[in-house]
């Protein structure tokens, strides 16, 4: 574990170096330690800030911040996040050979939706979605997903729950590289999804509903192989926050997700060889 917090701790100071985003000469520790903690939070402690921030304190891991101000760094900062993950996916999209990726979204919920009308976090009809899988409406975001066959997410984008999978697509997956193939299930079924990445010489291939023309048999099944990858990394990503993440803004909600996300994509990179991670840097 803490080679781990080490590696950790140096991607990101690394990252934040590369990126010319300099700390405050004032301020008690640096924006990597700060992340760092934030990382241990929700790879460690399923999103808890206090524990985390006294473990480091105990193990004199960084130097010492009140914890209230901890939590004014970790927002001020957080937009880092979303950066982070797309200097991390840029490796993953270069390290990723075949061009074969999966896409898929999973429901994040603000509340249970029998209390949506009480809801203090965020009131908004849009948060309202349908989640198909488990056959039930849920009240929250929507986290869509691109990975490799690997596992390894490249690319995420967060909508209202009422969002339509095919709708977020056009935000986001027309940034895949050329030559891209990727799966998604019924949800992904639109010809003019298919025909707007077609453009950009990306394919689209969903796998059929039920009342469709039948697919080759084993393609059907390399397909259903290739799309258990982003159902793992989803799987790995909720099982570190549970049902719900804790939160008293929505501010404060947004960012603990985005280092969900963003963990999850730093755990991936430490599974690589020490060859593939000094690509990160050349």
């Amino acid at each position: 574990m803490e080679r781990d917090i080490i590696t950790v701790y140096c991607l990101i100071d690394e990252y934040l170096k590369v990126s010319g985003i300099k700390d405050d000469v004032r301020a008690e520790i640096s924006n990597a330690e700060v992340l760092l903690i934030g990382y241990m939070a929700v790879n460690d402690f399923n999103g808890n800030y206090f524990k985390a921030h006294q473990y480091v304190k105990m193990m004199h891991l960084v130097k010492e911040i009140d914890y209230t101000r901890f939590l004014r760094r970790l927002v001020k900062i957080n937009d880092v996040l979303s950066t982070l993950f797309l200097f991390l996916g840029s490796l993953f999209q270069r390290l990723n050979g075949a061009k074969i990726y999966s896409v898929d979204s999973f429901p994040v919920e603000l509340c249970q939706i029998t209390r949506q009308s009480r809801v203090r976090l965020w009131s908004d009809p849009s948060l309202k979605g349908y989640n198909a899988s488990k056959g039930r409406f849920f009240y929250g975001l929507k986290v869509h997903m691109v990975v490799t066959t690997d596992k390894e997410p490249v690319m995420v984008h967060i909508s209202q729950g009422s969002i339509h999978d095919v709708t977020a697509g056009y935000q986001f997956m027309h940034n895949l590289p050329k030559e891209s193939i990727t799966i998604g299930d019924k949800g992904y079924i639109s010809s003019k999804l298919e025909a707007f990445l077609k453009r950009f010489d990306i394919v689209l291939s969903p796998i059929g509903r039920s009342n469709m023309p039948r697919e080759d048999f084993n393609e059907y099944c390399t397909k259903r192989r290739i799309r258990k990858g982003v159902e793992t990394a989803f799987s790995m990503i909720t099982a570190k926050f549970g049902k719900v993440i804790k939160a008293t803004t929505i501010g404060g909600f947004l960012t603990k997700l985005r280092l969900f996300i963003t963990a999850y994509a730093i755990n991936c990179f430490l599974k690589l060889s020490d060859h593939k991670k000094a690509l990160l840097f050349n």
